[in-house]
């Protein structure tokens, strides 16, 4: 079975995100891997905005705990019935384990966030989705704000 690796952040543009993952899945019979990583023990805040798109009232844990429960709540809040997902959290700088993830859970797609930049930000690019372009063999579809 063909697995894709959707990358969750606590931010709007996830549901998106998802919207376009769980169409992928439908047509391809593939399953969702929601992958969220933290690089930091996740401030109140950020666990605010998790609780917020979530829907779920509870204080998520920092950690890989956290980041998977984040993950699970997304898939039960936002993904239909029909759409077979799995969660997995991380730790660590998020292109570098996005990376790593694609290889260890045989990805054959990633679905992740982009921002839009300025020329100059453009021409230094630097961020996770240009890293992740770059450094895996598979498809990457970007939602872009």
């Amino acid at each position: 079975m063909p697995r894709a690796l959707v990358v969750v952040d606590p931010e709007p543009r996830v549901k998106e995100l998802l919207d376009v993952a769980s169409d992928f899945a439908r047509g391809s019979g593939a399953q969702l891997l929601l992958f969220h990583v933290t690089d930091t023990f996740d401030s109140s805040a950020v666990r605010e905005q998790m609780r917020d798109l979530t829907g779920v009232d509870h204080n998520y844990r920092s950690g890989i705990e956290g980041a998977e429960e984040f993950a699970s709540d997304l898939g039960e809040e936002l993904l239909a019935d029909d759409v077979d997902f799995a969660v997995e959290g991380a730790f660590g700088e998020t292109a570098q384990r996005i990376v790593a993830a694609v290889e260890e859970f045989d990805c054959t797609h990633v679905f992740l966030t982009g921002r839009r930049r300025s020329p100059t930000g453009k021409a230094v690019f630097g961020d996770t989705a240009q890293e992740v372009l770059l450094n895996v063999d598979v498809p990457v579809t970007l939602v872009m704000e």
